[in-house]
C-alpha cells in the first residue's frame, strides 16, 4: 500500500523541496530551526487537493503533510546519524555531510513520502494485576485485527525487540524512566502489553495524527473496560509520578523494528496506572472466576472494536473515550461536563432535541434504557434533572466548585454512563449474532 503519486507531481515536489532545503538552518548539527522550514509549505499545494491521497495524508500526518514529513524525517536522520556538535551553533542543512546535494536528498525524501502510509505497532505495559492474569492464564487475547493483549515472553521479544541496534536511537529509548520496563535491554519478563496497530507516519518528535489516533483508541479501550467492569480505578499515591509510555515498532519487510517511544501526559498516565481488574465488590475471589470474567469482558470489547459497521461503533467508542477522560485529572468541574458529554454522544439527537429540549430528551431516554423498574426510572429522571441543573451552572454560570451533594451527582452520572454503554454493547452484540 502506497500513495502512488503521479510522476509529474513528484517531479514538481522534488524541485520545490530541493530549492527550500538550502534555507533550512540546523543548530549544533542536530536540531532544525523549525521557522527556517517555512518555505516547505509551498510544496503542500502541489499535492492533490481531493481524493484518496489527500484523505490518507490527512489521516496519517495532518493538514501540511510535506512540511511535517520533511521536518520530522530529517530531524530523525540528524539525531541518529550526525549527532550533537557544540562547536557549530548554527549551520545550513546543505553544509552538513550527506545533505550537500539538495536534489538527491529531495528525491530520496519524495520517494519515501510516496511509500506512505507505514505500518506501526504501539505497545504499552499494563498494570501488574492484569499482567499476572495474562501471564498465567490467557497469554494472548486478540481483541480485534488491530488490537491485542499479550504477555511478555521470548516470542514477544523476538517479534518486538526492545532495542533497534541503532546506537543513538537506543540511547533515547533507554533514558529517563525505563528502569521499570527494561533489565539489560530486555522487556519485563512478568509484563503484559496492550498493542495497537495503526498505519500512518511517526516522526522524530510528534505527536502527529498517528499518535493521536492511537491515544484515542487507548482511551476508548480503557473507557469501555471501565463501563463493562473489566476495570475499576484504584487511586494510588505515587511520590514520584511516572508517565505511561507507548513503545513504537515500525514494520520493515517482515520484521518489526523499534522506532522509539511516546510518553502520555501525567493525568492520562495516572489514570491508566490506576486501572485494576474489577473484583465486583469481592465476588471475583478466585483466579478462575477472575479469568472467566476477564475473558467474557474482553470478548464483548472485541465485538465493539471488530464491528465492521463504523456507524454503529463510532459514537460508542467516542463516548468511551470521553468517559475515560472524565476519570482523568483532578478538575471535578471538567469531569462533570465531560461525563455529560458521554450521555449526549450516546443518547442525543439534534432533530429530536430541537423539539423537546436536549435535557428532557436525554433524561427520558436514559431512564427508560437503564431503569429496571418504574421506581428506578423515576429516581433517574429526578437525578438527571439535578445533574443538568449543575451542568448549566458550570457551563453558563461559571460555577467554581462542586459541593458534597454535587460530587454525589457526578458519581451517579458516571454510573448512568456506564450502564448506558453496557446496554449499547448488549444491543450491538445481539445485532452481530443476527448478522451471523
Amino acid at each position: 500500500m502506497s500513495l502512488n503519486i503521479h510522476e509529474r507531481c513528484k517531479e514538481r515536489l522534488i524541485e520545490v523541496i530541493a530549492e527550500q532545503l538550502g534555507n533550512i538552518q540546523v543548530k549544533n548539527k542536530m536540531f532544525i530551526e523549525r521557522a527556517s522550514c517555512i518555505g516547505l509549505l509551498a510544496a503542500d499545494p502541489i499535492l492533490p487537493n481531493s481524493g484518496d491521497i489527500k484523505e490518507t495524508l490527512k489521516d496519517s500526518i495532518g493538514e501540511i503533510p510535506i512540511f511535517e514529513f520533511v521536518y520530522e524525517s530529517i530531524s530523525r536522520e540528524l539525531a541518529e546519524n550526525i549527532g550533537y556538535d557544540s562547536a557549530l551553533p548554527l549551520v545550513k542543512l546543505t553544509d552538513i555531510e550527506g545533505y550537500q546535494d539538495a536534489v538527491e536528498v529531495a528525491t530520496r525524501l519524495v520517494h519515501e513520502f510516496d511509500s506512505l502510509p507505514w505500518r506501526y505497532t504501539f505497545s504499552i505495559e499494563m498494570n501488574s494485576d492484569m499482567a499476572k492474569l495474562i501471564q498465567e492464564n490467557i497469554g494472548v487475547f486478540e481483541v480485534s485485527e488491530s488490537m491485542a493483549i499479550r504477555k511478555s515472553d521470548e516470542d514477544f521479544s523476538s517479534t518486538y525487540p526492545p532495542m533497534s541496534g541503532i546506537e543513538e536511537r537506543d540511547k533515547s529509548i533507554s533514558n529517563r524512566g525505563l528502569l521499570s520496563l527494561f533489565t539489560e535491554h530486555s522487556w519485563n519478563a512478568l509484563g503484559a502489553f496492550l498493542q495497537i496497530k495503526n498505519n500512518g507516519f511517526v516522526g522524530q518528535y510528534g505527536p502527529a495524527e498517528t499518535h493521536t489516533q492511537v491515544i484515542e483508541k487507548l482511551k476508548s479501550f480503557c473507557g469501555l473496560g471501565i463501563a463493562l467492569r473489566l476495570f475499576k480505578i484504584n487511586p494510588t499515591y505515587r511520590s514520584t509520578p511516572t508517565k505511561a509510555k507507548f513503545y513504537i515498532h515500525k514494520a520493515e519487510g517482515d520484521n518489526w523494528v523499534m522506532l522509539g517511544k511516546h510518553e502520555l501526559d501525567y493525568d492520562v498516565s495516572d489514570t491508566f496506572h490506576d486501572l485494576v481488574i474489577d473484583d465486583l465488590d469481592g465476588v471475583l475471589d478466585t483466579q478462575d472466576k477472575q479469568t472467566s470474567w476477564v475473558n467474557v469482558r474482553l470478548r464483548e470489547m472485541g465485538t465493539v472494536f471488530s464491528c465492521e459497521n463504523l456507524s454503529k461503533t463510532h459514537k460508542l467508542l467516542l463516548a468511551c473515550q470521553w468517559l475515560f477522560e472524565s476519570y482523568s485529572g483532578k478538575n471535578e468541574l471538567l469531569s462533570f461536563v465531560q461525563t455529560t458529554v458521554v450521555i449526549e454522544i450516546l443518547l442525543g439527537d439534534k432533530a429530536s432535541s430541537e423539539q423537546v429540549g436536549l435535557g428532557a430528551l436525554l433524561r427520558n431516554r436514559c431512564a427508560y434504557l437503564i431503569g429496571v423498574s418504574q421506581t428506578q426510572r423515576n429516581e433517574i429522571l429526578d437525578d438527571f434533572q439535578k445533574i443538568y441543573d449543575v451542568r448549566s451552572k458550570i457551563v453558563h454560570g461559571g460555577k467554581s466548585r462542586l459541593n458534597y451533594v454535587e460530587r454525589g451527582l457526578l458519581g451517579k452520572l458516571q454510573w448512568m454512563c456506564r450502564r448506558v454503554i453496557q446496554e449499547e454493547v448488549k444491543l450491538l452484540s445481539e445485532d452481530e449474532k443476527k448478522d451471523t
